[in-house]
């Protein structure tokens, strides 16, 4: 019997809350640094509770059990921190490089699929300029 492939809603079982928590670290690290992306969130002040937010929501996403409280919704939060649909393509990049740098090439694969839809429906939604309501997270605290 062949094996059946990973899809992405079994990914955070098979990496682990540490191992997803350590590519948002990083990847949050090297946006701080990135000429195209720090500029939108020079405002941030509390980057442990960002990385714990989006570790969050990564986990949710791929497949893990809900451990917070809080909602995160990418639309509105790109929206809110006042992201441009031409950062899009250096966010992919960057996280791109970054899930490479921690994952074997399946498994990166497998998150990164993801990933592209993920940017292609942000990108869409910052190219509407009519404001959706929800709930957007507070990046400054």
């Amino acid at each position: 019997m062949p094996d059946t492939p990973l899809t992405h809603r079994q990914l955070a079982a098979r990496l682990g809350r540490d191992t997803l928590a350590a590519v948002v670290s990083d990847f949050y690290d090297r946006v701080q640094h990135d000429v195209d992306l720090a500029p939108t969130f020079a405002h941030v002040r509390d980057w442990a509770e960002v990385k714990a937010r989006i570790t969050h929501f990564w986990w949710l996403d791929l497949g893990g059990e809900r451990y917070r409280d809080d909602v995160y919704n990418p639309h509105t939060v790109h929206r809110h921190v006042g992201a441009q649909p031409e950062q899009v393509a250096p966010w992919l990049r960057l996280f791109e490089a970054t899930v490479h740098d921690h994952l074997p090439p399946d498994l990166a694969e497998i998150w990164l699929t993801r990933v592209r839809r993920m940017a292609d429906w942000v990108r869409t939604e910052l190219q509407d300029p009519t404001p959706r309501p929800g709930r957007a997270a507070d990046l400054s605290r």
